[in-house]
């Protein structure tokens, strides 16, 4: 489900001529399938809905090397580490950041754009930024982020 947050994400993303990668419940659900055979899996699923501009996104990410994608990873790897360091959720806060995940279903990027307003942050819809604020959230009040009710 889209909010509205992620709507202005992906139209921003869109004007920008940017491809948006994401990694949360949709491609969780994929069952263990690589990431090649997920968005294999994805084209072939947007090609049958006929979504056109879904397809030609897919089909751009499935054309990156193996070292691309590695050196995608380690940027995400860094820059997560750097959201660890700076960002800081206190208890009142987790308990707002899990009702916004948990009960309103707000995706990473839409916790990362709230919290970035309300905390004056620099990074925007960012999701990695978004998972990190749901992971310090989730483990403040001894959840994990990444198991139910959180995903």
């Amino acid at each position: 489900m889209l909010d509205p947050d992620d709507e202005g994400v992906i139209q921003e993303a869109n004007i920008a001529g940017a491809v948006l990668i994401t990694w949360d419940r949709v491609t969780r659900e994929a069952g263990g399938l690589t990431p090649y055979e997920a968005m294999d899996k994805a084209v072939l699923a947007a090609k049958a809905s006929g979504n056109v501009v879904a397809e030609a996104e897919l089909v751009k990410l499935r054309k990156l090397s193996p070292g691309e994608l590695t050196r995608l990873g380690v940027a995400a790897d860094q820059t997560t580490a750097l959201f660890r360091v700076y960002i800081e959720v206190t208890k009142s806060e987790a308990v707002q950041v899990r009702q916004l995940r948990v009960e309103l279903n707000y995706s990473w990027r839409a916790i990362a754009r709230f919290y970035s307003v309300i905390w004056g942050g620099l990074w925007g819809g960012n999701q990695l930024a978004g998972m990190v604020i749901c992971q310090k959230a989730a483990e403040m009040l001894g959840e994990d982020f990444m198991k139910e009710p959180w995903n």
